[in-house]
């Protein structure tokens, strides 16, 4: 019997498989029963052949239960992730991130310079993108630092509470631009679970568990 006489049967009439196509355990039994059913009396399948194919099925059967049992071991750690995450409010954080809400109190930032820098300026910018403080750092060699901004522009007016964002413009003796990745620092109000996934509120943001970097 040849495959290709059958495969036909095994597929709803006008489509047939293509090269792409993944043929799941079900889609695999009923070609081979097809197969059966179809082969020439006076030339029946090779044991041999048969016995392959039985083995066939049963790898794929075992490779899709594993999987299944995978996708189930990874839905329950994410899950188990979510609930102890809730063990970090009341902690102060530091994650990778920019964006902040300021509510009338002093807030902190941290970066981290990737070289030495001969100027930084750390700038805060409203949730319009309109800069309110530019904060002077100057120069310092590579490393992790923090500034702290106690919610005033650059004329000394308070500003209004919302969500802010900073930047931080390193340069060195040359003038080109030094890497620098931003930090937000904050305490964890509350926990933020969805699609098996925690986030960590701070401050009315709200960021992911991946982007922790340091719990104190």
């Amino acid at each position: 019997m040849e495959v290709g006489s059958v495969s036909s049967s095994a597929y709803p009439a006008g489509s047939s498989p293509s090269v792409d196509d993944t043929m799941g355990k079900d889609a695999f039994l009923k070609l081979l029963v097809t197969q059966l059913e179809n082969q020439d009396p006076l030339n029946p399948t090779d044991n041999t052949e048969f016995v392959a194919q039985l083995a066939q099925f049963s790898s794929l059967e075992g490779i899709t239960n594993l999987n299944s049992s995978m996708q189930s071991v990874s839905g329950s750690l994410s899950s188990l992730e979510s609930y102890s995450s809730a063990g970090l409010v009341g902690r102060f954080v530091k994650a990778e991130g920019n964006q902040f809400d300021f509510a009338g109190s002093p807030v902190a930032f941290g970066y981290d310079l990737e070289g030495a820098a001969a100027s930084t300026s750390v700038c805060i910018y409203d949730s319009s993108g309109r800069l309110v403080r530019n904060i002077s750092v100057g120069a310092a060699p590579s490393g992790y630092y923090e500034v702290g901004w106690d919610g005033t522009d650059d004329n000394g007016n308070a500003v209004e509470p919302g969500p802010y964002t900073f930047t931080v413009n390193a340069k060195d003796p040359n003038n080109s631009a030094v890497g620098a990745l931003p930090y937000v620092i904050g305490m964890v109000s509350s926990v933020e679970i969805g699609s098996g996934k925690a986030g960590l509120n701070i401050g009315g943001i709200v960021i992911s568990m991946d982007s922790v970097k340091e719990i104190y």
